[in-house]
């Protein structure tokens, strides 16, 4: 009967482990964030932040260094970088290592036939368009069946629309969430969700915000609990360029653990770099 599944039929994948090891899963070529997180094909990311302190900017930055190193293809649904052309722009920054007016001839066409090749938008051609979870991976699914897709992004989370109808909103993450993990098993793809944290309260002492959890996400414990991977990124100080990201959960010690890493952000480029000593 269908669904029943006995160790014989993946028995040659535990036997591949056994004598060449775990995938460690792929290096995103920032070392010390590698120590923490490692992309794995057919997982799902949860990454969340208060706003501004550069959720969607190390996703970016993420995206463009794993481009470079397994030549990868992804796709966005970024309503908030709209327009795309701004967006575009960002990511051209971040593979030519340089502020996008300062562009040399070779670093444009450089950055044209490398972004159409590896990086794919989805967007609505009509406004009134609904566009929700299942538009989205509709399409996603359309392009790694074509074109071959390793990595999708949706960004942020609250741009969908989520149409529950009577389903409490718990219920709705818990099916959301399993829609992408299936979809992101399905066809060998890494799914990145940024999603903001519901509104923190200052601490009274220090006057900071706390670190959000992915428990503090609008939606309850499905968060940190469907995730494979859970990151934070915080700025402790707004007006410095260094940026923690804290790693709060990893679902296989072998792909990483829980810890944290602060790196510096070059804001001319939109790049993540290793503080230097």
């Amino acid at each position: 009967m269908k669904g029943i599944i006995k160790a014989s039929a993946f028995y040659g994948e535990v036997e591949k482990a056994r004598h060449k090891g775990q995938d460690p899963g792929h290096k995103t070529g920032l070392p010390s964030l590698d120590e923490l997180y490692r992309v794995r094909l057919g997982m799902m990311t949860i990454v969340t932040g208060i706003p501004g302190h550069g959720k969607s900017e190390i996703v970016d930055d993420m995206l463009v260094r794993l481009s470079r190193l397994y030549r990868w293809k992804f796709c966005f649904f970024s309503p908030e970088n709209y327009p795309l052309e701004q967006h575009y722009i960002k990511i051209a920054e971040k593979l030519a290592g340089e502020q996008f007016g300062k562009f040399e001839a070779s670093d444009h066409r450089v950055s044209k036939e490398w972004i159409q090749e590896h990086f794919a938008w989805l967007y609505p051609d009509d406004d009134n368009e609904t566009v929700n979870l299942d538009w989205i991976l509709d399409r996603a699914r359309f392009l790694a069946e074509s074109e071959g897709l390793q990595g999708l992004v949706l960004d942020p989370w609250n741009e969908i629309e989520h149409q529950r109808g009577t389903m409490s909103e718990t219920d709705y993450v818990s099916l959301a969430l399993t829609k992408i993990r299936r979809f992101a098993r399905r066809y060998d793809v890494h799914c990145w969700i940024v999603a903001h944290p519901t509104k923190l309260q200052k601490d009274k002492a220090t006057g900071q915000y706390p670190v959000p959890t992915p428990y503090d996400i609008s939606g309850s414990a499905h968060w940190r609990n469907k995730a494979d991977f859970c990151l934070t990124v915080h700025r402790p100080d707004v007006t410095k360029n260094m940026v923690n990201v804290f790693v709060q959960k990893v679902k296989f010690k072998h792909l990483g653990r829980v810890g944290q890493c602060t790196l510096n952000y070059r804001w001319h480029c939109g790049t993540f770099e290793e503080l230097q000593p």
